[in-house]
């Protein structure tokens, strides 16, 4: 034992804790009673490499306790307590959210930290853990080319793709562990949340401006005679979102009191087709009134429905408004399908299916509607997100304002 290692001689008064060598591997330990999460003040271990690594970890351990912050009784990895959490925590929540974290704790968090004491996780780990995030290449690890065809192959024959994660997807990442590690806090395993103190850059959200009137009526038009139509009618007067519109059932409504209520949405999740009760949030299940003409396109569908039930000897009464030919669920990506199958028929490049919904939302905004009552037509769950993602001014609105405006001085 070096000079350097002995500890100094004297008795220690009661409470300040212990520091020795352990003699079977030379490891120094040290132990002083603290509040624990518990509660309970008991003794806890401290070990090191030296005396004076020991005397200050204990020197820590007891400041804390003397400021009231309890010190965690329990000591486990980073990713066993995030195996705890996806199979104890998680499980209250959505399929859908289950498996977005599920997979980003798989691919993102676990390779960095898997082996990380939990305890000693720092502000220093997090940002390691986003910097490598940023620079993965998403083909890379998911194997996106393996099943192109050999000449179209990239990460998968060594020519890396570099397609890196976004702004979106780092920021899940971040999010993610951050609820993680307040779970554990609220389990008394840790004291603060380290990736709460890091901040990360935020996305930049297409503004969703919609579609003008002309454009959405020539997409109607376009599929008037298909199965889909009452969907698309769906979409563009009532803003429903695509799970929404797929899980849609005769049940939800009340064509004669003309009002509609959202009780679930389908949705492929780990390559399976979910029906999932709750909807997107406590306000996507208010009661939301129908216009006259989706009442009357309803209708019409309803009777076309009923035939076609008649005629088939293999229906799957689902009481889904929006059915498959047998009665069923629609695939959610053949429904995307065949809305791109239309947007190119009509030359409309760059134009999505939500932007139905983008296009009722700003069209009701535009013809004056409060944007309180927009809020709970579109079932957003604050109004933040109805003025943070569809308030936006034209050149023609903007014209007419300071038109008004002018005329106060004449």
């Amino acid at each position: 034992m070096t000079n350097k290692d002995k500890k100094p001689f004297g008795r220690r008064r009661n409470g300040e804790g212990s520091v020795y060598q352990r003699a079977s591997d030379g490891l120094w330990v040290g132990s002083a009673y603290v509040i624990t999460t518990s509660g309970q003040r008991k003794r806890k271990p401290v070990y090191g490499h030296s005396f004076e690594d020991v005397h200050a970890k204990l020197v820590s351990m007891k400041e804390r306790s003397q400021k009231g912050i309890p010190i965690p009784e329990r000591s486990c990895t980073v990713g066993q307590y995030l195996d705890y959490w996806l199979g104890e925590v998680v499980t209250e929540k959505r399929r859908k959210t289950n498996s977005v974290y599920s997979d980003t704790v798989r691919i993102h968090i676990k390779p960095v930290l898997e082996k990380k004491k939990l305890e000693k996780l720092s502000v220093v780990d997090v940002r390691h853990l986003l910097a490598i995030v940023r620079k993965k290449c998403l083909c890379c690890i998911n194997g996106w080319d393996k099943k192109k065809d050999d000449d179209k192959k990239c990460c998968s024959v060594g020519r890396c793709c570099k397609r890196y994660p976004s702004t979106r997807t780092v920021q899940s990442v971040h999010s993610v562990l951050r609820n993680a590690l307040n779970s554990a806090m609220r389990d008394e395993l840790l004291m603060r949340n380290v990736a709460e103190l890091i901040k990360v850059p935020a996305p930049k959200y297409r503004t969703g401006k919609g579609l003008p009137v002309a454009v959405v009526k020539t997409i109607l038009d376009a599929v008037k005679e298909h199965r889909y139509y009452i969907a698309y009618v769906l979409a563009a007067t009532m803003g429903l979102r695509r799970g929404e519109l797929l899980g849609l059932r005769w049940a939800d409504l009340d064509l004669d009191e003309g009002i509609l209520k959202v009780g679930q949405t389908v949705q492929r999740i780990d390559r399976a087709l979910v029906v999932e009760e709750d909807a997107k949030s406590d306000d996507s299940e208010n009661v939301v009134p129908l216009p006259a003409f989706t009442v009357r396109a309803l209708r019409d569908h309803k009777k076309r429905q009923a035939a076609e039930r008649l005629e088939s000897r293999v229906w799957q009464d689902h009481d889904l408004v929006c059915p498959n030919q047998i009665g069923g669920p629609i695939e959610p990506r053949n429904f995307n399908r065949h809305f791109n199958t239309v947007r190119d028929k009509l030359d409309l490049p760059g134009v999505r299916l939500h932007d139905l919904r983008h296009s009722m939302v700003t069209l009701l905004l535009e013809l004056g509607v409060a944007p309180h009552i927009v809020q709970a037509i579109a079932r957003h769950a604050g109004m933040e997100i109805t003025m943070m993602t569809y308030a936006h001014a034209n050149m023609a609105a903007m014209r007419d304002a300071m038109r008004q405006l002018g005329e106060q001085f004449l």
